[in-house]
Parts: C-alpha cells; sequence; structure tokens
C-alpha cells in the first residue's frame, strides 16, 4: 500500500525539480550575479503560482497547509539547483512562525501574502546565526530570540548591513532594531522548533547541493581525457568519486530523517546530526570536485563555482559542523553522566 505522505512527497518533488530545471538553470543564476540580486520576481511567482511558496501556509490562509515532513525533496532540490531565493526563510521558517501566530492582529494578512508570493521574510534565529540571510531582500524581519520571544519587524523598522558573502546569492546581513516592531507572543517552545527546522532543512539544501558537486564532477571526469583515458576511469580517481558519493548518500539520509522525525522528542538532536554530517560530506565534495576539475576548477567564470560558493555559505548557517558536533557530543555526555550509579563513581 502507498503511503500517501510518499506520494504528496513524490508529487511536489516532481513540480520543483521541473520548475527549477525550467527556470533556475546556468542562465537565471549568471543572470542573478550579473544583476547583482539574489531574488526574482518572475522565478519567485512560478514558484508561488505552483504552490511551492505556500506549502506550509494553511488552507484558510491560501495555502496548501503540508508540514515539514512533505518537503525534504523540495529542498534537497532548491540546493541542487543553488536556488537564489529565500525559501528557507520565507516558506518554510516565516511560514511556520506565522501560522503559529495566526491570531495576532495583522499576521493573518502577512501570511495571506506570504502565501500569494508578494511578500518576502527573513528569519534572525539569534542563538544559532549571528547573521540574517536576505535580510535586504524582505519586507518583513523575524528575530526568533534566545528566551522566546518572536518579534516581527517591518522592513523600514530594522537597520541592515549587508556584509561581504562567499555566495553572493546567498547574501547574508547584520540587522539592528530601528523600529519598535510587533511583539507575537513569547513561545519557547515555537522558539525551539524553528531552530530544529532550520538546522534540518538547511541540512536538506547542504545534501542537495553536495549532490550537485557529484554530479558534475562524474560528468566531467567522464568527458576529460589524459594520457589517452577518461580521467574518471583511474583507479586513485574512482576512489576518491566513491568516498563522496557514500558521504552524499549518508547525508541525503540523515537529513531526511531529520525532517521525518521534526515532531519527535529528539528532533533537535537528529537535525544537529544532519546538519554535521552534510556539513562534513558537502566539504569533501567541494574540495574533491575542485581538485578533479583541475585548474579550471578554480576559474571564478566557471558554473561550479556555483555550488562551491553555496556549500560554503549553508555550511556555516544555522550552525557550523563543529558547533553541532559539539553540542551533540556535550548533551551525549550529560545523558550517560545523568544514568551512571552512584556505584560506578
Amino acid at each position: 500500500m502507498t503511503d500517501p505522505l510518499d506520494l504528496d512527497r513524490r508529487q511536489l518533488d516532481d513540480v520543483t525539480t521541473e520548475l527549477l530545471r525550467r527556470h533556475c538553470g546556468l542562465d537565471h543564476l549568471r543572470g542573478c550575479l550579473d544583476a547583482g540580486t539574489a531574488h526574482s520576481a518572475s522565478l519567485w511567482a512560478r514558484m508561488a503560482e505552483t504552490g511551492l511558496v505556500s506549502a506550509l501556509v494553511p488552507g484558510e490562509f491560501g495555502g496548501a497547509g503540508l508540514t515539514p515532513r512533505h518537503l525534504p525533496g523540495v529542498l534537497h532540490a532548491t540546493g541542487y539547483h543553488a536556488l537564489p531565493e529565500p525559501y528557507l526563510e520565507t516558506s518554510v521558517l516565516a511560514a511556520t512562525v506565522l501560522t503559529a501566530c495566526a491570531d495576532v492582529p495583522d499576521v493573518a494578512q502577512r501570511l495571506a501574502s506570504l502565501a500569494d508570493g508578494s511578500l518576502l521574510v527573513a528569519v534572525r534565529i539569534g542563538d544559532l546565526d549571528p547573521y540574517v540571510a536576505f535580510a535586504a531582500e524582505a519586507d518583513l524581519v523575524l528575530d526568533v530570540a534566545p528566551d522566546g520571544t518572536v518579534t516581527m519587524y517591518r522592513a523600514e523598522e530594522v537597520e541592515v548591513e549587508p556584509l561581504p558573502a562567499v555566495d553572493p546569492l546567498r547574501p547574508v546581513a547584520r540587522i539592528r532594531p530601528g523600529g519598535p516592531g510587533t511583539v507575537l507572543g513569547v513561545a519557547p517552545d515555537l522558539a525551539a522548533r524553528v531552530r530544529t527546522l532550520a538546522v534540518a532543512a538547511a541540512a536538506c539544501q547542504l545534501a542537495g547541493a553536495a549532490r550537485r558537486l557529484l554530479d558534475l564532477t562524474v560528468e566531467y571526469v567522464s568527458v576529460r581525457h589524459q594520457f589517452g583515458r577518461p580521467v574518471g576511469s583511474f583507479q586513485a580517481v574512482k576512489h576518491r568519486i566513491a568516498d563522496v558519493a557514500v558521504g552524499v548518500d549518508m547525508a541525503e539520509a540523515a537529513a531526511l530523517s531529520a525532517l521525518d522525525a521534526i515532531d519527535e522528542p529528539d528532533a533537535a538532536h537528529r537535525a544537529a546530526a544532519a546538519k554535521a554530517y552534510a556539513g562534513q560530506a558537502a566539504d569533501l565534495a567541494n574540495v574533491q570536485a575542485l581538485q578533479l576539475h583541475g585548474g579550471i576548477g578554480f576559474t571564478w567564470e566557471y558554473h561550479l563555482h556555483f555550488w562551491l560558493k553555496r556549500v560554503m555559505s549553508l555550511t556555516a548557517a544555522y550552525g557550523t559542523t563543529t558547533a553541532h558536533r559539539r553540542n551533540l557530543a556535550t548533551d551525549l555526555l550529560a545523558g550517560v553522566r545523568g544514568r551512571r550509579r552512584p556505584d560506578d563513581e
């Protein structure tokens, strides 16, 4: 018997893959880079028309009313195609926060605007990432404070300081409140869920970007000849490709598991493990892709750099690999100590 969730996922994945294949190819990425923008109104409108933007928005506000468990393939595809749009920030994190606060005045209208694609939202999770992605492009900023206070700011109520970004198609900034904003509530549980969701979703995007690096590298070593043979036919190259492939497979499995468990008691630990593993796998994919492409891999204009930079940006976003490993180790050791019997000391 087919699981309805799996069926919905496949349909979403097919829609996303086809849309991004047609409208977020290399020409689109280069066009955004040349224009100095990380947002295309036409592409975002297409995503809104297909229902991707409003996937997590409840039906009464014009959305599909889905859950994060429906989105691992969608998020993976946004990484695979290096989507230069705030999908994670607006359609996943902001939709989750605003839905939870829908009874607050003005929030329902914001949700409806998000659903129809006319509202871009950036999200700051201060204790997880000091930088805010797509802040300069956003119409609204949500600030999720460590104590659980959730504040909504209009664009004119925040001072945005754009920062040099390793990936210009995923711009980041520092923000400072310049107005009172609107406190949506103090909700530690919501804040914790948003933190966990950000980590798990970023892991999915990282896994997608790593998969694209692997595919590009396999394609290149299959057509690049040296000593009369494809470079990929040499055993040393095969081994390096195999190491990357194993890492990417595991990263995809970990990211899927993290989103599947988003409502479970150990969701935060699974998300942290997935982000750490995806970061490790993507870093390896980055290194091997750059080296196995040879001199052309170091050329700024070569399309490989879209994914090299996206991996570096996402690895640092929502907690680094090192930070997540440290937190997991701390929690693990604390749990072990808590289960010790007095005579074990």
